[in-house]
């Protein structure tokens, strides 16, 4: 038979759809297939305490990357060359509440960091050493919130402690003052919606996109007394929590209860992005008393979401960990997953720079790079998550373990067929394969699988499979070399009706 493209990942309508396939672990969509997740490299010591969110930011002044993370209690930040330095306001403690998370937003060169359990933190990322409360003594200091974002020129709060309908803005231009009304100069201001439930999802830019537990919102500038005006956009859709929300340049993806959707920041209507796709199977593993802890990452390294869950059945004793992902690829509209990970947090990363004590030999040794090349500045974009041992990790090692299936194949219907074979179109240096079989496409008949071989000098997995229904499923090993799979080759006969 010709090769046949792998097919893509619809977990949800795979045992009724012959075009899609039920696995695509560890993998992201091609155009043309599949390619590898690389393994994560830790890049930081660990953590004291559980990592309770975590951000990637590039210096203003120098344009390196500079990554803080906080826990339940205090707030830390590293070069990414392995130690974490405590830079938690001295004059304050985090109170952090169980299901509260560190939410970031960068106004500038000030980094401002949110929960409801203490007063917005602020720190200068290239000056200050410790961070401190935002607007500390003066007139109008911010209230405590869960949410932060930039709108504009205002720094704006969401899900507020007192009261978790509303949004609230900094006057323009000044992000430590927060008057309540528009007077005397200031044009700061508060609106709680009657409606809606809380804010759990905020989106900045030249407007914002605000979502709340039953709604969805955009707020635009309207200048004057009202400075923002809210339209209704959709109601009966919001998001589970703010970790669940970003926002990738022209698009804001989210999670609601029913799955995952998109929503075009210049748009009036959200896109079911996983219905009749992945949102069964979703829901069918993720912990549903906390799937307000799922996380929405932006992989730096290619047009994907990935989205992170805590799965059903996780040990209880640490309710921070995540185990599982599935990617998604906006510019493919395509999915793949799922992929095996154990997280606490995400960020938009890119690779450390370089220190001269980290480069290796001689500063005079051919082939070294000179003081003045760029590479050591770091910068080169790359995903990251602290790891569920709380150390910051790169996604740039060697290939994780990779699977994939074929949809269910019924070359001869009505007929029987022989199959003696498979071939994967791939670079791989090395691959499984294991065909299964089986009578008809009942639920209680699942396929028996004849024993996993690898390839053979001629490039073929032999098997002796006959059977009305052929899946094949392929794995390549953890730490093989390849970029791509893109199809697959059958050597099947036909056999009688019997």
């Amino acid at each position: 038979m010709p090769a046949t493209p792998l097919a893509p990942y619809a977990p949800d309508v795979a045992s009724v759809d012959a075009t899609v396939s039920a696995v695509a672990r560890n993998v992201v969509p091609r155009a043309d297939g599949y390619a590898p997740i690389l393994s994560p490299v830790p890049i930081t010591v660990a953590l004291p305490a559980a990592c309770r969110g975590a951000v990637a930011v590039i210096s203003p002044r120098f344009g390196t990357p500079v990554y803080f993370a906080g826990t339940g209690t205090k707030l830390y930040r590293s070069l990414g060359r392995g130690e974490w330095v405590d830079v938690s306001n001295a004059a304050r403690t985090y109170s952090m509440p169980t299901d509260d998370s560190w939410q970031f937003a960068l106004y500038g060169m000030l980094l401002v960091a949110v929960h409801l359990g203490a007063p917005p933190q602020v720190i200068d990322v290239d000056i200050e050493k410790q961070f401190r409360d935002l607007g500390a003594g003066g007139a109008f200091p911010p209230p405590r919130a869960r949410l932060v974002a930039v709108v504009r020129e205002y720094l704006v709060l969401g899900n507020l402690a007192s009261d978790p309908n509303a949004v609230q803005w900094s006057d323009i231009g000044d992000p430590a003052s927060w008057p309540l009304g528009v007077q005397d100069g200031h044009d700061g201001d508060i609106q709680s919606f009657p409606d809606g439930g809380a804010v759990t999802g905020l989106a900045g830019g030249d407007g914002g996109l605000l979502l709340q537990e039953r709604t969805t919102r955009r707020m635009d500038f309207a200048g004057g007394e009202a400075v923002f005006g809210f339209t209704v956009l959709e109601e009966n859709r919001g998001a589970v929590s703010p970790s669940a929300v970003a926002r990738v340049g022209g698009r804001v993806f989210f999670v609601d209860r029913d799955g995952f959707h998109a929503f075009p920041f210049a748009g009036s209507t959200s896109t079911p992005i996983g219905a009749e796709r992945v949102n069964r199977f979703f829901l069918s593993r993720v912990d549903p008393n906390r799937i307000a802890a799922t996380l929405a990452i932006r992989d730096a390294t290619g047009p994907r979401m990935f989205f992170a869950y805590r799965l059903k059945g996780a040990p209880a004793a640490d309710p921070t960990v995540l185990g599982e992902a599935l990617v998604y690829d906006w510019l493919l509209d395509r999915w793949a997953g799922p992929v095996t990970l154990s997280i606490r947090a995400g960020l938009v990363a890119a690779t450390p720079a370089t220190s001269i004590d980290d480069i290796a030999g001689s500063l005079d040794d051919e082939g070294q790079l000179s003081l003045d090349d760029a590479t050591y500045a770091g910068g080169v974009p790359a995903l990251g998550m602290v790891t569920s041992d709380n150390r910051l990790a790169l996604f740039n090692g060697d290939p994780l373990e990779a699977e994939f299936e074929t949809p269910d194949l019924r070359p001869f219907l009505p007929n029987r067929a022989f199959a003696r074979g498979v071939r994967l179109s791939s670079d791989a240096d090395d691959w499984r394969a294991a065909v299964g079989g089986r009578e008809s496409l009942k639920a209680s008949d699942a396929p028996v699988y004849a024993r996993e071989r690898p390839p053979n000098v001629e490039g073929w997995s032999p098997c002796r499979v006959s059977a009305r229904v052929h899946r094949a499923r392929f794995r390549i090993p953890a730490g093989t070399t390849w970029s791509y799979a893109t199809g697959v080759e059958a050597d099947v006969v036909e056999e009688g009706g019997r």
